[in-house]
């Protein structure tokens, strides 16, 4: 009877282990399927190292901009950076309102473009884009224009929309140019425009409704978007932990879509946004807020040369030091989890760019080789 017992109870936990092992294989799977058409990429929670595939980042500094060098090489306030395949290193600097241009090592070269209402200036340049056509595509969102640059700083031409208030701007191969744009009437919409190569509209590929008016909701949907190793564009709003991959027809071929446990915002979250966003004296009175129940999935993206995505989850989870990041490869598959020293503004070639302030509250330019394994 008691050898009975014990074979049945030995039974019963085989069982229970087979289920759980069953379980954890299957939260760790990435399945991938055909759904309309359409090849759906899904993530588990967790990353999956695969085969053959890198999945562990390791890096070390290498150079710092900005804070030494004559007037001309400081940087005041830098913004947005990107790099070409030589290393050189284009920065933004909002309040020299120019382009700053360093060398591999950190040496000034020039400056591109500068304050003004002329041919070649600018007034409120919100970023900038490094065309695969060799120039310098400038999103002037105060004067409602893309103005491009060659490399060597030469003004090439200004493309004006004065219906349009552009976000943010990235050229195709071909010469499209791919922008967003905020629209304000009775509602906010953030849309993501497919434009030709002289800013005619093609195409709208997404529209998200961020407020209407007087409801307000402190953490809006955002639209980040980059391309892929292929040429198409990837494209995803904050609110949701999703990415489309969209062709030249405007149709979704790919979608990219992470599991993850949403993170619940609590009132001290509220209180602290309502603080940033309104101070002390809270919302007017005229503005209604409406809560969510928890924080947007992610807060921003880049993509490198390769296709490779590194998302910025909002998460609570807590690091000694620097920002978490998800990396999906080329073909979406969620890689790895990571931790960057700052956030991330751009990573090309094997190198990532940030902006970081040092202990005297400057805002710095600093390059990191990467290395994955």
């Amino acid at each position: 009877m008691k050898k009975s017992w014990v074979s049945g109870l030995l039974l019963v936990c085989l069982l229970l282990a087979f289920f759980l092992v069953s379980a954890c294989s299957r939260e760790e799977k990435i399945e991938i399927k055909k759904e309309d058409g359409v090849t759906v990429v899904y993530n588990p929670k967790k990353p999956v190292p695969l085969q053959g595939v890198p999945s562990t980042l390791s890096l070390k500094e290498e150079l710092v901009l900005g804070k030494t060098g004559n007037e001309e090489a400081m940087l005041l306030n830098p913004r947005a950076v990107e790099a070409d395949q030589a290393g050189n290193i284009y920065v933004l600097d909002d309040k020299a309102v120019q382009i700053k241009v360093y060398d591999p090592q950190g040496n000034f070269i020039r400056a591109i473009g500068r304050g003004g209402q002329g041919p070649g200036e600018f007034q409120g340049p919100r970023g900038f884009y490094l065309t695969p056509q060799q120039s310098l595509a400038v999103c002037d969102s105060l004067s409602r224009q893309v103005v491009i640059f060659g490399l060597d700083g030469q003004f090439i031409r200004a493309l004006p929309d004065k219906t349009r208030s552009f976000m943010e701007v990235k050229v195709k191969t071909e010469g499209d140019i791919i922008a967003t744009q905020m629209v304000v009437g009775e509602e906010a919409r953030e849309e993501l425009i497919w434009f030709d190569s002289e800013l005619k509209p093609l195409l709208t590929v997404a529209s998200v409704q961020m407020a209407k008016y007087p409801v307000f909701n402190p953490f809006l949907p955002y639209i980040y978007f980059g391309f892929t190793a292929d040429g198409n564009v990837l494209w995803g709003k904050t609110t949701e932990y999703v990415f489309n991959v969209v062709n030249a027809e405007g149709k979704i071929v790919r979608k990219i879509v992470k599991n993850y446990d949403p993170e619940i915002l609590t009132q001290e979250d509220k209180d602290k946004k309502a603080k940033e966003l309104f101070g002390e004296e809270g919302a007017p009175s005229e503005v209604t807020i409406e809560w969510s129940k928890y924080f947007p999935a992610f807060q921003d993206f880049v993509m490198d040369e390769r296709g490779w995505l590194y998302v910025r989850p909002y998460t609570k989870e807590k690091v000694e030091k620097g920002v978490i990041y998800d990396v999906f490869d080329a073909d979406g598959r969620y890689v790895a989890r990571v931790v960057l020293p700052d956030r991330a503004i751009a990573i090309k070639y094997g190198k990532l760019y940030t902006i970081e302030e040092d202990a005297e509250g400057m805002r710095l330019v600093k390059r990191y080789a990467l290395e994955w394994k």
